[in-house]
């Protein structure tokens, strides 16, 4: 049977409450694009299922914890789904691990084009075009804790294409979209197509990074279904903040002299690549020479980032520098390690340490005798993974100092 064209906006993982993170040093003029950002993606959600005239905006789940967000998300959220009212967009909305069904206050009276799902079992709606069902939309909130039931998940006997939504899924890698033909889930904040036949299933993201490590874009998506059934879906990007990770790498000659102009390329790149949106940058450091040993927190880093943030970060839509990383290990001639000096001692002992992981890096017997024993000593336990960076850190440090030592002699 022909399928009537179908548009919906597939988004998930709003989290309104959460401002963006992770950065050591905010700037002034950037504390309110951190605090708004959230808000400011989520409208755009729904101002694309008005641009591109939605049938309906499917939410998968995470889209606002009240407890932390306040009533400001409530208003919000009601303003939003009344402006899709008026345009005849529908809304289903499953529950998350923040946003359970029973959650949203029963004082705040849902508009009726918003349809949520129960909790503990699948349920079923007709989403109808001029009094004409065209599509079986079907969904379950998730209880907190507990894991998503698949089962009840199934194609329309009749044929009419069938959407499921739900936050995570339990079904197996691979046949997460069996059971409908397109499942619009949540849980992951990176978009991900995780089936495609025979039907598709698919995590929006959220629309908004918030963390250093969530870089790139982040949107919702806009699905369409053409008359045969075939689905096409297309990415909008809606963050207004953006995380970026741009690595730049070395010669064996290189100083700060020809470091500092490749910055002014790369940021002109970025401003091309990322237009209207203040981005938050984390440089990568790699490649040869004695330069990589300068390059440290607290030494050199610092003061390059120091002068990008001024040269860069105070424009709008600003380019600002959260921090130069540099995990390139320490390059110094090989003669040196077979130095009978103090220089000799600490490179053949880091050497050691690096080789040998065996061997406990005990910081705590460096703490004053009145803190060893206390919550504080949690900060000397180095883990695995801290484990190499913290060695690189230190033998550039030292090797830092000792030059100093060199110079005031």
């Amino acid at each position: 049977m022909s399928q009537p064209p179908l548009r919906f906006v597939h988004a998930g993982d709003l989290h309104l409450e959460r401002p963006l993170t992770g950065v050591s040093e905010i700037p002034d003029h950037l504390r309110e694009a951190f605090l708004e950002a959230p808000y400011l993606a989520a409208e755009q959600i729904f101002e694309t299922a008005l641009t591109e005239g939605a049938d309906a905006l499917l939410l998968s789940g995470d889209v606002v914890h009240l407890d932390r967000a306040g009533p400001r998300a409530i208003v919000f959220l009601l303003e939003q789904f009344r402006r899709l009212a008026d345009h005849n967009i529908a809304v289903y909305w499953a529950g998350g691990q923040v946003d359970p069904v029973d959650a949203w206050p029963v004082t705040a009276t849902l508009p009726p084009n918003v349809h949520r799902f129960p909790s503990g079992r699948v349920g079923n709606f007709e989403h109808q075009r001029n009094d004409k069902t065209i599509a079986r939309v079907q969904g379950i909130s998730r209880s907190p804790g507990q894991a998503v039931d698949d089962s009840g998940f199934h194609r329309d006997a009749k044929g009419l294409f069938t959407i499921g939504v739900a936050h995570g899924t339990a079904a197996a890698p691979g046949s997460e979209g069996d059971r409908v033909h397109y499942m619009a889930l949540g849980g992951q904040h990176r978009r991900q197509t995780v089936d495609q036949s025979p039907g598709i299933a698919h995590y929006a993201g959220t629309p908004q990074g918030r963390l250093p490590e969530e870089t790139g874009a982040f949107g919702c998506t806009v699905v369409s279904v053409d008359e045969s059934g075939h689905v096409k879906t297309n990415f909008v990007a809606v963050d207004v903040v953006r995380f970026i990770t741009e690595t730049i790498e070395l010669t064996a000659g290189a100083d700060v002299k020809t470091l500092m102009p490749q910055f002014d390329v790369r940021v002109n790149n970025l401003k091309s690549k990322h237009p209207d949106r203040d981005l938050l940058v984390t440089w990568q450091i790699t490649g040869d020479g004695e330069l990589l040993n300068e390059l440290r927190p607290g030494g050199l880093s610092d003061e390059i980032v120091s002068q990008l943030r001024h040269q860069y970060g105070q424009k709008s839509p600003a380019v600002w520098s959260v921090a130069i990383e540099c995990d390139e290990p320490l390059c110094v001639p090989e003669e040196w390690y077979d130095e009978e000096t103090i220089r000799g001692d600490v490179l053949r002992q880091l050497r050691e340490l690096e080789e040998s992981d065996d061997i406990p890096l005990d910081l705590e017997e460096f703490f004053p005798a009145s803190l060893k024993g206390s919550p504080m000593a949690e900060l000397a336990k180095v883990s695995k993974a801290d484990r190499a960076g913290l060695l690189v850190a230190a033998s550039k440090l030292s090797m830092d100092l000792m030059s100093l030592d060199e110079e005031t002699e």
